[in-house]
């Protein structure tokens, strides 16, 4: 059995384990990757020089779009994980008696963190003020005040969003596959309750009046089962165009830093913790599996709260200090 056989075997095999978009990523990666550079050779010979061989060459050549240089860190250990995962499976199977992927555990190239792009307060507001006009204003909005995904924001129907309490629940998150739109589980499989601030409740109050009217001049029910953010005919945004269309619209507003639209799931994040609010509820409402997710994705902001502590300390010892030693 050769390398291209098994790869082909084990997405055969995975493909009811994952999700669709997940299975189309392994497919790409084994297509375009794996299969040129390995696929020829017996699985039961292969060995870690082989792997190494062409890891070299991934990290000075490769790229799809044809530009010099060669693949990113995080490309590669992404390459890494799906390569591991295949070779696991056939170490599980008795296909093969050891994982050669193995032996690279410690020599994966090191991914630098991208530095993270927040707006303040009067960028956000900003912001909104200049994509009012559009339907991007929906999602945006809901981006910045609730720090939901993409897919959950485009997600988002009436039935989960009560006005009169103020929450709304995060129960689905929308996909765009090469096969089309489909509905799953958020990202941690778990469903959220977040609250709204009150000018968001406001805006959304006059959406679903708006919507209601838009929706019927068309000869359709607006339901609970109804999206939020949704197309004038009430069918979801695809996510891919909602991306583009920010990104476009985000270069006309004067005076705010281009960000991605998911830059505003890290402008709330930023904002919440900078107002002082804590990390737990940050947590909560970005919907991270643990605390240590936040603040480890967040240092830069926690290390600007620790010198706000300082200062609030200071400021609560000092008058105490000073009239302790005056007794003296």
């Amino acid at each position: 059995m050769t390398v291209t056989q098994w790869l082909a075997t084990w997405l055969e095999n995975v493909r009811a384990e994952i999700a669709p978009k997940s299975y189309e990523r392994y497919s790409e990666v084994v297509e375009n990757f794996l299969i040129p550079e390995l696929g020829n050779l017996p699985l039961a010979k292969l060995a870690p020089s082989h792997i190494q061989t062409a890891y070299t060459a991934w990290a000075t050549g490769g790229r799809r779009d044809g530009k010099p240089g060669g693949l990113s860190p995080r490309t590669r250990r992404h390459i890494h994980r799906i390569f591991k995962s295949a070779l696991a499976r056939a170490v599980e199977l008795q296909v093969l008696a050891r994982n050669p992927a193995d032996a690279f555990k410690k020599r994966l190239p090191k991914v630098e963190r991208r530095e993270m792009i927040a707006h303040s307060i009067d960028q956000s507001s900003r912001l909104l003020e200049g994509i009012k006009h559009t339907r991007v204003f929906w999602p945006v909005l809901l981006a910045v005040s609730t720090g939901m995904r993409r897919g959950e924001v485009l997600a988002l129907r009436w039935k989960n969003v009560d006005l009169e309490s103020a929450t709304l629940r995060v129960m689905e998150s929308l996909e765009q596959t090469k096969a089309g739109l489909r509905f799953k589980t958020p990202k941690t499989d778990r469903t959220r309750a977040i609250t709204l601030p009150a000018f968001v409740v406001e805006e959304l109050r006059k959406l679903k009046r708006c919507q209601a009217e838009e929706l019927l001049m068309l000869g359709v029910r607006q339901t609970g089962d109804t999206i939020v953010c949704a197309r004038a005919d009430g069918k979801p945004h695809q996510p891919r165009s909602l991306t583009h269309e920010f990104t476009r619209l985000v270069r006309r507003v004067k005076d705010i830093p281009r960000i991605r639209f998911h830059d505003l799931r890290h402008t709330q994040a930023t904002q919440l913790l900078v107002a002082g609010v804590h990390p737990k509820v940050v947590q909560e409402r970005l919907g991270h599996s643990t605390i240590s997710t936040t603040l480890d994705l967040y240092s830069h902001v926690t290390d600007t709260m620790q010198s706000d502590a300082a200062a609030r300390l200071d400021a609560a010892f000092r008058p105490a200090i000073i009239r302790n030693s005056g007794k003296k």
